[in-house]
């Protein structure tokens, strides 16, 4: 869907250049027709298995690649703990990525 969405609502130029993408997607307008019930507007379940990170969130299989957030294999209420559990764990991530960077 992500890649659809860039293909219709930007130009292929755009692609090239990062400033050039982050501003096309940043101006890209989606139209919402309808809602979905809230059962279907919640977050579903998947992801990379907490069995195969390390304590700072590096994938034990593929060194120097860090998951966090909904890449991860854990369901949160809904009410904005996601939101927070995502950042938490992102920092937490980008800390890994740091630490790991200076070895």
């Amino acid at each position: 869907v992500k890649t659809g969405l860039l293909r219709e609502f930007t130009q292929p130029e755009d692609l090239k250049v990062a400033t050039h993408l982050v501003n096309a997607i940043k101006s890209i307008k989606i139209r919402i027709t309808e809602s979905q019930p809230i059962d279907r507007a919640i977050s579903s379940s998947g992801g990379i298995s907490f069995k195969e990170l390390d304590e700072k969130l590096m994938i034990t299989k593929i060194p120097g690649v860090f998951a966090s957030g909904e890449m991860l294999d854990w369901d949160a209420p809904t009410g904005g703990y996601l939101l927070t559990a995502c950042l938490a764990l992102g920092k937490s991530a980008a800390n890994g990525t740091l630490e790991w960077l200076d070895k």
